[in-house]
């Protein structure tokens, strides 16, 4: 890895301010060489993009408390340690 380059956990901390226009300039081109370069995290960006593409047309009230609160407990899961690890350092998750 080059010097001044983004690892791939912190670009996966970075994804969702990087999605939001939301990172200074420079490290936006960062974090968009990085996952030009690398085929893991542009699959992750993928499937981020991919689920907010399914979930956007979800408001307020079209999910139940209950689905709602399973989904919550599904994705908590998840994030600590069935199939996605977090480095400590924000990284929201990263397939294992």
């Amino acid at each position: 890895m080059e010097e001044g380059s983004l690892g791939c956990a912190e670009v996966l901390a970075l994804l969702t301010d990087y999605l939001d226009a939301a990172l200074p300039p420079g490290r936006h081109r960062a974090v968009a060489a990085h996952l030009g370069a690398c085929e893991e995290c542009s699959a992750w960006l993928a499937q981020v993009l991919a689920t907010i593409a399914a979930l956007g047309c979800l408001r307020d009230g079209v999910i139940s408390a209950q689905v709602l609160a399973a989904l919550r407990e599904s994705f908590g899961e998840r994030c600590r340690g069935g199939g996605v690890t977090n480095d400590g350092g924000g990284a929201r998750g990263r397939r294992t």
